[in-house]
């Protein structure tokens, strides 16, 4: 192992050689920056988007961005733990059985029964990654043609609306795939958990009140009321 006296008696050129070069230097200092901007932006450009509104800084850069963030998967969990958070979402689960049993009813996730904690989060997760994959049974509807009488502007909207249908069609077939796929899944890991012969699944959503509902009105968050059954077919006026 070469001695310290060896390594200061170096030549100068050997030791020059060992330092980074300015360009070096200066490309390191450009990639370290660029990610710590990508880790900053995702969050920022998530908080500057609230009651529907976005920012006109934000959004071109986090676009730019896009890539990059999804790539090394800087975007996780901000929608759902801040500025606002919205409903949580459960899975009610029903598993009844050839031999005369009653049946098993449960809902996940269930804190009283899944623990430690983290068993807990990631059936939550799980109820999440339902809700969120949710596509409705029926394809999204046919286009109809504007009237005679509409303005060039309405015949311009239809003709843009009629050349993204087939991709808005195969984004609701994949999604649709993915949501059955999803079901059946639980379906038959409830049904060979437990033995039985049929398993019926409800998705659930699980409303928040606001602070003034607890401090002042001293309401309780576990009331029944706030946790609404989500139909598997949303109703003809909800339809688009």
């Amino acid at each position: 192992m070469p001695t310290r006296k060896a390594a200061a008696a170096a030549p100068p050129d050997e030791v020059e050689a060992a330092q980074l070069s300015a360009a070096v230097k200066l490309l390191l200092s450009f990639l370290i920056a660029f990610h710590l901007t990508a880790v900053f932006w995702a969050p920022f450009a998530f908080a500057c988007n609230v009651g529907g509104s976005s920012s006109p800084l934000a959004d071109p850069v986090l676009r730019w961005l896009r890539p990059y963030i999804t790539a090394m998967y800087l975007d996780h969990g901000y929608f759902f733990f801040a500025p606002n958070p919205g409903p949580s979402h459960l899975v009610r689960y029903k598993v009844e059985f050839d031999d005369g049993r009653e049946p098993l009813v449960g809902t996940f996730p269930d804190l009283a029964t899944q623990q430690p904690r983290l068993l807990y989060h990631r059936h939550f997760m799980l109820s999440e990654s339902l809700y969120n994959r949710y596509a409705p049974p029926m394809p999204p509807p046919e286009l109809t043609p504007p009237p005679l009488t509409a303005s060039a502007a309405e015949k311009a909207r239809f003709r843009r609306l009629r050349e993204a249908y087939p991709r808005d069609l195969a984004a609701w077939q994949h999604q649709r795939r993915q949501y059955e796929a999803l079901w059946k899944s639980f379906e038959e890991h409830l049904r060979h958990e437990h033995g039985g012969s049929k398993v019926t699944l409800t998705r659930v959503e699980h409303d928040l009140l606001v602070p003034d509902d607890v401090r002042l009105d001293r309401r309780d968050v576990r009331e029944a009321e706030l946790y609404l059954d989500l139909p598997e077919t949303p109703p003809p006026e909800a339809r688009p």
